[in-house]
Protein backbone atom coordinates (compact mmCIF):
# COMPACT_ATOMS: atom_id res chain seq x y z
CA UNK A 1 0.00 0.00 0.00
CA UNK A 2 1.35 2.86 -1.10
CA UNK A 3 2.00 5.90 1.57
CA UNK A 4 2.05 9.40 0.93
CA UNK A 5 3.83 11.83 3.28
CA UNK A 6 3.37 15.57 3.56
CA UNK A 7 6.79 16.88 5.03
CA UNK A 8 7.19 20.24 7.33
CA UNK A 9 10.38 21.50 8.53
CA UNK A 10 9.57 24.74 10.21
CA UNK A 11 11.84 26.87 12.29
CA UNK A 12 10.77 28.24 15.04
CA UNK A 13 10.81 31.92 16.04
CA UNK A 14 11.76 31.41 19.43
CA UNK A 15 15.36 29.73 19.10
CA UNK A 16 15.59 28.46 15.73
CA UNK A 17 15.53 25.10 16.12
CA UNK A 18 13.74 22.77 13.81
CA UNK A 19 10.45 20.78 14.22
CA UNK A 20 9.56 18.10 11.32
CA UNK A 21 6.31 16.70 10.61
CA UNK A 22 5.17 13.92 8.88
CA UNK A 23 1.18 13.37 8.06
CA UNK A 24 0.96 9.58 6.85
CA UNK A 25 -2.39 9.84 4.26
CA UNK A 26 -3.15 6.67 4.56
CA UNK A 27 -2.63 5.64 8.03
CA UNK A 28 -5.24 4.48 9.95
CA UNK A 29 -4.18 6.86 12.89
CA UNK A 30 -5.80 10.51 13.05
CA UNK A 31 -3.87 13.73 12.17
CA UNK A 32 -4.61 15.08 14.65
CA UNK A 33 -2.96 12.19 16.65
CA UNK A 34 0.04 11.80 13.90
CA UNK A 35 0.92 15.74 14.42
CA UNK A 36 0.38 15.57 18.06
CA UNK A 37 2.45 12.72 19.06
CA UNK A 38 5.05 14.03 16.66
CA UNK A 39 5.83 17.16 18.58
CA UNK A 40 5.01 15.39 22.17
CA UNK A 41 8.27 13.42 20.52
CA UNK A 42 10.30 17.03 19.96
CA UNK A 43 9.45 17.93 23.88
CA UNK A 44 10.46 14.54 25.36
CA UNK A 45 13.62 14.77 22.74
CA UNK A 46 14.43 18.17 23.82
CA UNK A 47 14.21 19.37 20.24
CA UNK A 48 11.01 22.25 21.54
CA UNK A 49 11.96 23.86 25.11
CA UNK A 50 9.66 24.78 28.02
CA UNK A 51 7.87 28.54 26.84
CA UNK A 52 8.72 27.74 23.17
CA UNK A 53 5.69 29.01 21.17
CA UNK A 54 3.98 26.70 18.61
CA UNK A 55 3.24 27.72 15.11
CA UNK A 56 0.10 29.56 14.48
CA UNK A 57 -3.23 27.07 13.53
CA UNK A 58 -3.31 28.50 10.07
CA UNK A 59 0.23 28.56 9.68
CA UNK A 60 0.84 24.42 10.68
CA UNK A 61 -2.44 23.73 8.91
CA UNK A 62 -1.14 25.22 5.48
CA UNK A 63 2.14 24.19 5.89
CA UNK A 64 0.68 20.75 5.72
CA UNK A 65 -2.51 20.90 4.06
CA UNK A 66 -4.49 20.13 6.72
CA UNK A 67 -7.73 21.95 8.15
CA UNK A 68 -7.43 24.40 11.06
CA UNK A 69 -9.78 22.24 13.20
CA UNK A 70 -7.36 19.41 12.67
CA UNK A 71 -4.18 21.30 14.27
CA UNK A 72 -6.69 22.60 16.93
CA UNK A 73 -7.81 19.39 18.19
CA UNK A 74 -4.18 18.48 17.95
CA UNK A 75 -2.86 21.42 20.01
CA UNK A 76 -5.96 20.37 21.89
CA UNK A 77 -4.25 16.88 22.45
CA UNK A 78 -1.20 18.09 23.59
CA UNK A 79 -2.97 20.22 26.20
CA UNK A 80 -4.73 17.76 27.87
CA UNK A 81 -1.66 15.07 27.93
CA UNK A 82 0.37 18.03 29.63
CA UNK A 83 2.68 19.04 26.78
CA UNK A 84 1.98 22.32 25.93
CA UNK A 85 -0.86 25.51 27.31
CA UNK A 86 -3.20 27.32 25.78
CA UNK A 87 -2.38 31.17 26.61
CA UNK A 88 -6.21 33.09 24.89
CA UNK A 89 -4.45 35.61 22.39
CA UNK A 90 -1.13 34.77 22.47
CA UNK A 91 -0.84 31.29 21.13
CA UNK A 92 0.20 27.87 22.33
CA UNK A 93 3.37 27.15 24.22
CA UNK A 94 5.77 24.25 25.47
CA UNK A 95 4.69 23.78 28.90
CA UNK A 96 7.18 24.02 31.92
CA UNK A 97 8.58 20.83 33.42
CA UNK A 98 6.27 19.52 36.27
CA UNK A 99 8.30 19.79 39.36
CA UNK A 100 8.95 16.31 40.74
CA UNK A 101 7.02 15.15 43.89
CA UNK A 102 8.47 16.53 47.27
CA UNK A 103 9.36 14.83 50.51
CA UNK A 104 6.20 15.81 52.31
CA UNK A 105 4.54 15.45 49.60
CA UNK A 106 5.34 11.32 49.36
CA UNK A 107 4.22 11.27 53.79
CA UNK A 108 6.05 8.64 55.73
CA UNK A 109 7.26 6.13 52.87
CA UNK A 110 11.00 7.24 53.27
CA UNK A 111 12.00 4.50 50.53
CA UNK A 112 10.19 6.55 47.58
CA UNK A 113 12.17 10.16 48.68
CA UNK A 114 15.41 7.97 47.51
CA UNK A 115 13.92 8.53 44.01
CA UNK A 116 14.07 4.81 42.78
CA UNK A 117 13.15 4.84 39.39
CA UNK A 118 11.58 1.52 38.17
CA UNK A 119 7.73 1.73 38.10
CA UNK A 120 7.74 2.09 34.37
CA UNK A 121 9.40 -1.60 34.43
CA UNK A 122 8.01 -4.02 32.25
CA UNK A 123 9.26 -6.69 34.94
CA UNK A 124 6.64 -4.79 37.44
CA UNK A 125 3.94 -4.39 35.18
CA UNK A 126 3.67 -8.01 33.41
CA UNK A 127 4.33 -9.90 37.03
CA UNK A 128 1.28 -11.58 37.43
CA UNK A 129 1.92 -15.69 36.77
CA UNK A 130 -0.68 -16.76 33.80
CA UNK A 131 -1.18 -19.74 31.57
CA UNK A 132 -1.49 -17.36 27.97
CA UNK A 133 1.83 -15.24 29.05
CA UNK A 134 2.20 -13.16 25.96
CA UNK A 135 4.43 -10.46 27.69
CA UNK A 136 8.06 -12.00 27.16
CA UNK A 137 10.34 -12.19 24.37
CA UNK A 138 11.12 -15.86 25.32
CA UNK A 139 10.94 -18.90 23.38
CA UNK A 140 8.55 -21.91 24.10
CA UNK A 141 10.74 -24.29 26.50
CA UNK A 142 9.73 -27.53 24.10
CA UNK A 143 11.24 -25.73 21.19
CA UNK A 144 14.79 -25.49 22.60
CA UNK A 145 17.71 -28.00 23.08
CA UNK A 146 17.32 -28.42 27.03
CA UNK A 147 17.93 -32.05 26.96
CA UNK A 148 21.47 -31.79 24.78
CA UNK A 149 22.33 -28.93 27.36
CA UNK A 150 21.63 -30.68 30.57
CA UNK A 151 23.67 -33.93 29.07
CA UNK A 152 26.52 -31.75 28.27
CA UNK A 153 26.17 -29.84 31.73
CA UNK A 154 25.95 -33.18 33.31
CA UNK A 155 29.42 -34.65 31.15
CA UNK A 156 31.59 -31.44 32.40
CA UNK A 157 30.98 -32.31 35.53
CA UNK A 158 31.39 -35.59 35.58
CA UNK A 159 34.75 -35.34 33.90
CA UNK A 160 35.79 -32.70 36.19
CA UNK A 161 33.55 -31.28 39.40
CA UNK A 162 36.57 -28.58 40.21
CA UNK A 163 34.55 -26.57 37.11
CA UNK A 164 32.64 -25.36 39.73
CA UNK A 165 35.36 -24.04 42.04
CA UNK A 166 37.00 -22.06 39.45
CA UNK A 167 36.91 -18.60 38.53
CA UNK A 168 36.62 -18.00 34.21
CA UNK A 169 38.30 -15.39 32.74
CA UNK A 170 37.43 -12.09 32.96
CA UNK A 171 36.88 -11.81 29.45
CA UNK A 172 35.44 -14.76 28.72
CA UNK A 173 36.29 -18.57 27.78
CA UNK A 174 39.01 -18.53 25.49
CA UNK A 175 37.58 -21.99 23.20
CA UNK A 176 34.02 -20.01 23.44
CA UNK A 177 35.34 -16.96 21.96
CA UNK A 178 37.01 -19.01 19.56
CA UNK A 179 34.17 -20.48 18.26
CA UNK A 180 31.98 -17.05 18.68
CA UNK A 181 34.39 -15.80 15.98
CA UNK A 182 33.34 -18.26 13.62
CA UNK A 183 29.94 -18.16 14.13
CA UNK A 184 29.95 -14.48 13.53
CA UNK A 185 31.72 -14.31 10.49
CA UNK A 186 29.90 -17.40 9.23
CA UNK A 187 26.21 -15.86 10.16
CA UNK A 188 26.47 -12.66 10.40
CA UNK A 189 29.64 -11.51 8.09
CA UNK A 190 31.62 -9.53 11.07
CA UNK A 191 35.65 -10.18 11.41
CA UNK A 192 36.68 -10.17 14.34
CA UNK A 193 39.41 -11.41 17.14
CA UNK A 194 39.38 -13.81 20.18
CA UNK A 195 40.87 -10.42 21.51
CA UNK A 196 37.93 -8.44 20.31
CA UNK A 197 35.02 -10.31 22.18
CA UNK A 198 33.56 -10.12 26.15
CA UNK A 199 31.45 -12.70 26.96
CA UNK A 200 28.69 -11.45 28.88
CA UNK A 201 25.77 -13.26 31.51
CA UNK A 202 23.11 -12.22 28.25
CA UNK A 203 22.89 -9.36 26.46
CA UNK A 204 20.98 -7.34 29.10
CA UNK A 205 24.54 -7.47 31.19
CA UNK A 206 26.30 -6.30 27.87
CA UNK A 207 23.72 -3.12 28.07
CA UNK A 208 24.68 -2.46 31.44
CA UNK A 209 28.52 -3.39 31.43
CA UNK A 210 28.17 -0.27 28.45
CA UNK A 211 26.72 1.92 30.33
CA UNK A 212 28.81 1.77 33.34
CA UNK A 213 31.94 1.93 31.10
CA UNK A 214 31.23 4.60 28.86
CA UNK A 215 28.48 7.19 30.69
CA UNK A 216 28.20 8.94 33.53
CA UNK A 217 25.18 10.66 34.86
CA UNK A 218 23.62 13.70 32.95
CA UNK A 219 25.65 12.19 29.24
CA UNK A 220 23.13 12.14 26.37
CA UNK A 221 22.30 9.16 24.52
CA UNK A 222 19.54 8.43 21.94
CA UNK A 223 17.11 5.28 22.20
CA UNK A 224 14.62 4.37 19.47
CA UNK A 225 10.80 5.47 20.23
CA UNK A 226 9.29 2.81 21.20
CA UNK A 227 12.52 0.75 22.66
CA UNK A 228 12.99 -2.23 24.37
CA UNK A 229 11.93 -1.52 27.89
CA UNK A 230 15.14 -3.67 29.21
CA UNK A 231 17.50 -0.97 28.12
CA UNK A 232 15.44 1.77 29.47
CA UNK A 233 15.47 0.24 33.03
CA UNK A 234 19.54 0.40 32.79
CA UNK A 235 19.60 3.83 31.21
CA UNK A 236 16.90 5.73 33.48
CA UNK A 237 18.51 4.32 36.80
CA UNK A 238 21.95 5.74 36.13
CA UNK A 239 20.68 8.71 35.36
CA UNK A 240 21.70 9.76 31.84
CA UNK A 241 19.46 11.99 29.93
CA UNK A 242 17.53 10.14 27.46
CA UNK A 243 16.55 11.38 24.22
CA UNK A 244 14.18 9.17 22.13
CA UNK A 245 13.85 9.63 18.58
CA UNK A 246 10.83 8.13 16.96
CA UNK A 247 11.07 5.28 14.47
CA UNK A 248 9.11 4.93 10.44
CA UNK A 249 9.33 1.84 8.65
CA UNK A 250 13.00 1.93 8.03
CA UNK A 251 14.23 1.96 11.76
CA UNK A 252 14.80 5.31 13.81
CA UNK A 253 14.56 8.48 11.55
CA UNK A 254 17.78 9.97 10.98
CA UNK A 255 16.88 13.24 9.79
CA UNK A 256 15.56 13.70 14.05
CA UNK A 257 18.55 12.17 15.03
CA UNK A 258 21.00 14.73 13.38
CA UNK A 259 18.95 17.13 15.01
CA UNK A 260 19.64 15.95 18.50
CA UNK A 261 23.25 15.35 17.16
CA UNK A 262 23.89 19.33 16.84
CA UNK A 263 21.67 20.15 19.63
CA UNK A 264 23.09 17.81 22.42
CA UNK A 265 26.44 15.79 21.47
CA UNK A 266 25.20 12.57 22.56
CA UNK A 267 27.69 9.43 23.59
CA UNK A 268 25.86 7.10 22.54
CA UNK A 269 22.92 5.50 20.37
CA UNK A 270 20.76 2.41 21.36
CA UNK A 271 19.43 0.42 18.40
CA UNK A 272 17.93 -3.14 18.03
CA UNK A 273 18.01 -3.15 14.49
CA UNK A 274 17.31 -6.76 13.22
CA UNK A 275 13.42 -7.15 14.14
CA UNK A 276 12.94 -4.48 17.03
CA UNK A 277 12.05 -5.42 20.23
CA UNK A 278 9.38 -4.35 20.41
CA UNK A 279 8.00 -3.17 16.82
CA UNK A 280 9.49 -6.03 15.01
CA UNK A 281 10.94 -3.46 12.69
CA UNK A 282 13.72 -4.36 10.32
CA UNK A 283 16.35 -0.89 9.94
CA UNK A 284 17.06 -0.46 6.46
CA UNK A 285 20.48 -0.71 4.80
CA UNK A 286 20.48 3.10 3.66
CA UNK A 287 19.32 3.96 7.65
CA UNK A 288 21.96 1.49 8.77
CA UNK A 289 24.64 3.43 6.70
CA UNK A 290 23.51 6.66 7.84
CA UNK A 291 23.98 5.94 11.44
CA UNK A 292 27.55 4.91 10.43
CA UNK A 293 28.37 8.43 8.49
CA UNK A 294 26.46 10.32 11.36
CA UNK A 295 28.75 8.42 14.49
CA UNK A 296 31.59 9.71 12.34
CA UNK A 297 30.63 12.45 12.33
CA UNK A 298 29.23 13.75 15.44
CA UNK A 299 32.05 11.26 17.59
CA UNK A 300 29.48 9.05 18.91
CA UNK A 301 28.98 5.29 19.61
CA UNK A 302 26.40 3.23 18.34
CA UNK A 303 25.38 0.33 21.16
CA UNK A 304 23.78 -2.60 18.59
CA UNK A 305 21.53 -4.62 20.20
CA UNK A 306 21.52 -8.22 17.83
CA UNK A 307 18.92 -10.31 19.91
CA UNK A 308 17.45 -11.49 17.32
CA UNK A 309 18.37 -11.18 13.40
CA UNK A 310 18.99 -15.19 13.56
CA UNK A 311 15.17 -15.30 13.35
CA UNK A 312 13.69 -14.67 10.11
CA UNK A 313 10.93 -15.64 8.18
CA UNK A 314 10.93 -16.29 4.09
CA UNK A 315 10.17 -12.59 3.14
CA UNK A 316 12.64 -11.25 5.31
CA UNK A 317 15.50 -9.48 4.11
CA UNK A 318 18.80 -10.47 5.38
CA UNK A 319 20.58 -7.13 6.30
CA UNK A 320 23.89 -7.45 7.24
CA UNK A 321 24.58 -5.95 11.06
CA UNK A 322 25.63 -2.42 11.09
CA UNK A 323 28.67 -3.37 12.58
CA UNK A 324 29.90 -4.76 9.24
CA UNK A 325 29.99 -1.06 8.39
CA UNK A 326 32.20 0.06 10.89
CA UNK A 327 35.39 1.28 9.64
CA UNK A 328 36.19 3.55 12.46
CA UNK A 329 35.22 1.47 15.61
CA UNK A 330 32.27 3.54 16.79
CA UNK A 331 30.13 0.48 17.08
CA UNK A 332 29.65 -2.01 19.96
CA UNK A 333 27.82 -5.22 19.32
CA UNK A 334 25.97 -7.18 21.50
CA UNK A 335 25.12 -10.88 19.81
CA UNK A 336 22.58 -12.79 22.29
CA UNK A 337 22.63 -16.63 22.22
CA UNK A 338 20.31 -16.81 25.51
CA UNK A 339 17.27 -16.61 23.31
CA UNK A 340 17.61 -19.43 20.39
CA UNK A 341 19.57 -21.53 22.62
CA UNK A 342 18.26 -21.27 26.69
CA UNK A 343 17.59 -18.07 28.81
CA UNK A 344 18.93 -20.18 31.91
CA UNK A 345 22.46 -20.47 30.30
CA UNK A 346 22.61 -16.65 29.93
CA UNK A 347 25.36 -16.07 27.33
CA UNK A 348 26.21 -13.24 25.00
CA UNK A 349 29.21 -11.75 23.67
CA UNK A 350 29.76 -8.08 23.01
CA UNK A 351 32.17 -7.08 20.33
CA UNK A 352 34.40 -4.33 20.52
CA UNK A 353 37.18 -2.21 19.11
CA UNK A 354 39.79 0.17 20.63
CA UNK A 355 40.53 1.60 23.86
CA UNK A 356 36.51 1.33 25.00
CA UNK A 357 37.42 -3.08 24.60
CA UNK A 358 40.11 -1.77 28.14
CA UNK A 359 37.18 0.12 29.89
CA UNK A 360 34.82 -2.77 29.38
CA UNK A 361 36.87 -5.25 30.41
CA UNK A 362 37.95 -3.41 33.70
CA UNK A 363 34.20 -2.86 34.26
CA UNK A 364 33.56 -6.50 33.90
CA UNK A 365 35.85 -7.77 36.15
CA UNK A 366 34.42 -5.29 39.32
CA UNK A 367 30.76 -6.83 38.57
CA UNK A 368 31.39 -10.39 38.00
CA UNK A 369 34.89 -11.22 38.01
CA UNK A 370 33.70 -13.40 34.87
CA UNK A 371 30.83 -15.10 33.57
CA UNK A 372 30.01 -18.41 34.92
CA UNK A 373 32.30 -20.98 33.23
CA UNK A 374 29.80 -24.39 33.44
CA UNK A 375 27.19 -22.64 31.06
CA UNK A 376 30.34 -21.20 28.81
CA UNK A 377 31.43 -25.01 28.24
CA UNK A 378 27.84 -26.44 27.84
CA UNK A 379 27.29 -24.88 24.77
CA UNK A 380 30.56 -25.60 22.98
CA UNK A 381 29.67 -28.40 21.46
CA UNK A 382 26.67 -26.66 20.09
CA UNK A 383 28.65 -24.34 18.46
CA UNK A 384 31.20 -26.48 17.26
CA UNK A 385 28.98 -28.68 15.06
CA UNK A 386 25.70 -28.51 12.82
CA UNK A 387 23.48 -28.60 16.11
CA UNK A 388 23.17 -24.65 16.01
CA UNK A 389 22.33 -23.81 12.20
CA UNK A 390 19.81 -27.33 12.49
CA UNK A 391 18.73 -25.69 15.57
CA UNK A 392 17.76 -22.09 14.35
CA UNK A 393 16.38 -23.40 11.15
CA UNK A 394 13.89 -25.55 13.03
CA UNK A 395 13.03 -22.57 15.27
CA UNK A 396 12.90 -20.36 12.62
CA UNK A 397 9.78 -22.47 10.94
CA UNK A 398 7.93 -23.10 14.28
CA UNK A 399 7.94 -19.82 15.10
CA UNK A 400 7.04 -18.63 11.56
CA UNK A 401 3.97 -20.70 12.25
CA UNK A 402 3.02 -19.40 15.36
CA UNK A 403 3.47 -15.49 14.19
CA UNK A 404 0.93 -16.77 11.08
CA UNK A 405 -1.87 -18.05 13.68
CA UNK A 406 -1.60 -14.75 16.10
CA UNK A 407 -1.87 -12.51 12.58
CA UNK A 408 -4.84 -14.79 11.66
CA UNK A 409 -6.41 -14.73 14.70
CA UNK A 410 -5.69 -10.83 15.91
CA UNK A 411 -6.63 -9.29 11.86
CA UNK A 412 -10.32 -9.95 12.63
CA UNK A 413 -10.20 -7.21 14.91
CA UNK A 414 -8.99 -4.78 11.72
CA UNK A 415 -11.92 -2.70 12.88
CA UNK A 416 -10.09 -2.15 16.30
CA UNK A 417 -6.68 -2.89 15.62
CA UNK A 418 -3.67 -1.72 13.58
CA UNK A 419 -0.98 -3.85 13.47
CA UNK A 420 2.51 -4.27 10.71
CA UNK A 421 3.20 -7.94 9.91
CA UNK A 422 7.03 -8.88 11.27
CA UNK A 423 9.22 -10.75 8.85
CA UNK A 424 11.17 -12.38 11.62
CA UNK A 425 11.46 -11.97 15.74
CA UNK A 426 9.10 -12.82 18.32
CA UNK A 427 6.86 -10.27 18.70
CA UNK A 428 3.59 -8.05 17.49
CA UNK A 429 3.25 -4.30 18.24
CA UNK A 430 -0.38 -3.61 18.01
CA UNK A 431 -2.45 0.02 17.82
CA UNK A 432 -5.58 0.96 18.78
CA UNK A 433 -7.48 2.85 16.42
CA UNK A 434 -9.38 4.18 19.41
CA UNK A 435 -6.37 6.04 21.11
CA UNK A 436 -8.99 6.97 24.49
CA UNK A 437 -8.76 3.31 25.24
CA UNK A 438 -7.29 2.44 28.44
CA UNK A 439 -4.83 -0.44 28.13
CA UNK A 440 -4.68 -1.06 31.51
CA UNK A 441 -8.36 -1.58 31.95
CA UNK A 442 -7.75 -4.19 28.64
CA UNK A 443 -4.57 -5.87 30.92
CA UNK A 444 -6.54 -6.21 34.15
CA UNK A 445 -9.71 -7.80 32.10
CA UNK A 446 -6.98 -10.26 30.29
CA UNK A 447 -5.55 -10.84 33.83
CA UNK A 448 -8.86 -12.35 35.01
CA UNK A 449 -9.06 -14.38 31.95
CA UNK A 450 -5.15 -15.98 32.64
CA UNK A 451 -3.97 -13.91 29.70
CA UNK A 452 -1.53 -11.26 30.41
CA UNK A 453 0.70 -9.12 27.84
CA UNK A 454 3.12 -6.02 27.62
CA UNK A 455 1.76 -2.59 27.76
CA UNK A 456 3.18 -0.22 25.24
CA UNK A 457 4.05 2.34 28.12
CA UNK A 458 7.28 0.05 29.39
CA UNK A 459 8.85 0.76 25.74
CA UNK A 460 8.40 4.21 26.41
CA UNK A 461 10.17 7.36 28.29
CA UNK A 462 7.26 9.19 28.39
CA UNK A 463 4.49 7.94 26.68
CA UNK A 464 3.11 10.10 23.97
CA UNK A 465 0.55 6.62 22.59
CA UNK A 466 -1.05 4.65 25.45
CA UNK A 467 -2.82 2.71 23.05
CA UNK A 468 -0.54 0.54 22.10
CA UNK A 469 0.75 -2.97 23.16
CA UNK A 470 3.36 -5.60 22.32
CA UNK A 471 2.14 -9.70 21.86
CA UNK A 472 4.91 -12.06 21.92
CA UNK A 473 4.12 -15.52 19.80
CA UNK A 474 6.95 -17.35 21.12
CA UNK A 475 6.49 -18.43 25.20
CA UNK A 476 3.51 -20.67 24.67
CA UNK A 477 2.36 -23.80 22.86
CA UNK A 478 0.35 -23.58 19.90
CA UNK A 479 -2.26 -24.65 21.18
CA UNK A 480 -2.42 -21.73 23.85
CA UNK A 481 -1.52 -19.32 21.63
CA UNK A 482 -4.78 -19.89 19.53
CA UNK A 483 -6.66 -20.30 22.46
CA UNK A 484 -4.95 -17.09 24.52
CA UNK A 485 -5.34 -15.17 21.66
CA UNK A 486 -8.94 -16.14 20.55
CA UNK A 487 -9.79 -15.15 24.38
CA UNK A 488 -8.11 -11.95 23.98
CA UNK A 489 -9.99 -11.18 20.48
CA UNK A 490 -13.87 -11.32 22.81
CA UNK A 491 -12.45 -9.29 25.60
CA UNK A 492 -11.38 -7.19 23.27
CA UNK A 493 -14.73 -7.27 21.18
CA UNK A 494 -16.30 -6.81 24.15
CA UNK A 495 -14.56 -3.45 25.62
Amino acid sequence: MTIYLFFINLKSKTNGENMKIQIHKKSAVPFYLQVGNQIAGSIQSGLLLPDEKLPSLRLLADELSISVLTVRKAYKWLEKNGYAIVKPGKGVFIKKKINKTSQTEIGSNWQQSLGINVVRSQYLITREQVKYDFSKAVVYPRLLPNKFLAEEIQKLLKDDASILTTYGPVQGDFELREEITKHLYEFQKIKCTTENLVITSGVQQGIDLVAQALLKPGDSIVVESPCYGGALDIFINKGIHIIPVEMDKEGIRSDLLEDVCVKFTPKLIYVNPAFQNPTGISMSNDRRNELIELAQQYSFFILEDDSFSDIYFEEAINYLPIKYYDKLNHVIYIKGFSKTLAPGVRIAALLANGPILDWLIAVKASMDVGSPLLTQKAILPFLRSDRMRNHVEKLRTALQIRRDTSVDILSTLNEKLQFKIPNGGFNLWLNFQDHNLDIFELLRKANNDNISFLPGVACYINPTDVSSFRISYSLVSEKDLSDGLEKLRDIIKNM
